[in-house]
Order: structure tokens, then C-alpha cells, then sequence
């Protein structure tokens, strides 16, 4: 059986620009708490979606453009979804897959967006492995950091440390293959 794609990519920006977006994400953007909602009433986080004419979200999209590019997706996938999330201690984080029903194929490239991130603070991203019974791999929210995974996998956030003061932060675009 073959292993669902997945790809870390590391140091896509530099320490200016992970300053530029953190600051931009964490100060400017006008975020929402979504809370209580949907099937799992304890689900809460704040959620914030990009817009393409936004010059700070423009980035996340040429970058993640260019990721899809390198992988050699890029004539095959249209975005459907981009929107970024953050979350503070306390907060619960359910699995899921991004995954809709009528798409075959979804890929999903996520930004980590704070400037720190400490092992202490927790908050990995979690991956499932195919019968969802382990943990296959867990990813530290590194700044400059972004993952294109196959959306069809199982993972959540892991709940953030109470020494963590910051707003676990990420930007999310998702993509389906095109009907060819």
C-alpha cells in the first residue's frame, strides 16, 4: 500500500518576512471566534479568510503556488479554500480530514505563521497513520515553515501549553484535482 503524500517544507521565508507575516496575522488581521458550532459543540478557534488582493495574504498564495509548482501539481489542482486559524490554550482540536466527499483527490498546503515557537509550547500537528490507530508523525509549528499533505489524512492541532502566550497560528489553503 502506498503511503499518502505528504512533504515538509522548511525555511520558505526569511526571518524579515516571518516577522512581516507574524506581526500581520497576529496585530492586523480581522479575526473571528468561531465557537460551538457545526457537529462538535466544544470546537472553538479563531478563524480570519485570505483575500488575494491583500498584499500579506498575496504572499501565502504565490508561496503555496510555487510549492504546488514543485511538487508538479500546480496544472492538475484549483484552490477552493484558503483561510487561516489561530488558537489559544484551552482550546479543544478535534481529528478531521480536509477532505470533502465529491473530490478525489484534495491537497492541503498549511503556513505555520507564528515568529517562535518552542517545543515546550506543544501544539504539534498530528498525522494519523491509514486505520487511524497511531500517530504516524507529529510536525512542531516551526516558523517559516509550510506542509502540503494529502487532505484525505486524519490530523488535528494538539492542544497548546498553558506557558505558551501566543496564538498558534496557520494559514491553510486547499486544493482539488480538476475534472480533467
Amino acid at each position: 500500500m502506498n503511503k499518502p503524500f505528504f512533504k515538509i517544507h522548511d525555511n520558505l521565508f526569511g526571518p524579515s518576512l516571518i516577522d512581516t507575516l507574524y506581526g500581520s496575522f497576529r496585530d492586523e488581521k480581522p479575526w473571528k471566534f468561531i465557537g460551538g458550532g457545526g457537529p462538535n459543540l466544544n470546537h472553538r478557534k479563531f478563524k480570519y479568510v485570505l483575500n488575494k488582493e491583500d498584499e500579506i495574504d498575496n504572499i501565502l498564495f504565490k508561496k503555496a503556488d510555487d510549492i504546488i509548482k514543485k511538487e508538479n501539481l500546480f496544472d492538475s489542482v484549483e484552490l477552493v479554500s484558503s483561510y487561516a486559524s489561530g488558537y489559544l490554550y484551552g482550546t479543544l482540536h478535534d481529528f478531521h480530514t480536509d477532505a470533502a466527499v465529491q473530490y478525489d483527490e484534495v491537497y492541503t498546503v498549511m503556513f505555520y505563521l507564528n515568529k517562535i515557537w518552542e517545543i515546550p509550547y506543544a501544539g504539534e500537528t498530528v498525522f494519523l497513520n491509514a486505520d487511524n490507530t497511531e500517530i504516524e508523525q507529529a510536525i512542531i509549528p516551526k516558523p517559516g515553515r509550510a506542509l502540503l499533505f494529502d487532505g484525505f489524512i486524519t490530523h488535528a492541532a494538539r492542544e497548546i501549553s498553558r506557558s505558551c502566550i501566543e496564538l498558534r497560528m496557520v494559514a491553510t489553503l486547499k486544493y482539488r484535482r480538476k475534472n480533467v
